[in-house]
């Protein structure tokens, strides 16, 4: 009878600290967030109010943000484009990929990224940067677009027709159409 009672108060010991420590680690995740959402909020702050060294100051002391990593990371690039501050723009895009959840986004940075490998004379980079958008992305009309003025910088010129009509096509009497038909009439 002691024997039992032994082991039954065992398993109830074993299951409460197990039951202790995932309530423990759940508050610790929960409370991690809030300091991270505090933290971005601090950061959005900064940087409205234009004192975009502090708000990179506090990006960079967050290396591991979890999943507020691809917002940090983008306001990184945006305090980058707004001021005097020097980022690694290329780093900092391929962190974003590299974290990123969201397909919608992934496929806007994704072409963003592209681009900034175009910019850099990279253009198989980016080409091959831009052949991992999609049909089904809603920026695909766009990155096509910027595929197009890779191969006509490649010297692919009929591959780039071929494109051009292609955004015509799917995107007839849009932004997207004109400006294909522009590049058409242009030749470059």
């Amino acid at each position: 009878m002691k024997d039992i009672v032994l082991r039954v108060g065992s398993l109830i010991a074993v299951i409460l600290l197990l039951v202790g420590g995932f309530l423990f680690w759940d508050k610790y995740k929960k409370d991690k967030l809030e300091k991270l959402a505090y933290k971005e909020h601090e950061i959005s702050k900064l940087i409205q109010t234009g004192n975009y060294s502090k708000a990179l100051e506090l990006i960079k002391k967050e290396e591991s943000a979890g999943p507020f990593k691809p917002l940090l990371l983008s306001y990184e690039l945006y305090i980058a484009e707004n001021s005097e501050e020097k980022i690694d723009e290329g780093k900092v895009l391929k962190e974003i990929l590299e974290s990123l959840k969201d397909k919608d986004l992934l496929a806007l940075y994704r072409e963003r990224y592209a681009y900034y490998l175009f910019k850099q004379g990279k253009l198989q980079e980016a080409l091959k940067e831009s052949e991992n958008i999609g049909e089904k992305d809603f920026n695909y009309v766009s990155a096509m677009l910027l595929k197009a003025q890779i191969l006509k910088k490649e010297g692919k010129n009929k591959e780039a027709q071929e494109l051009l009509s292609k955004v015509m096509e799917k995107s007839p009497n849009t932004y997207f159409s004109n400006m294909a038909q522009a590049m058409m009439l242009m030749g470059r």
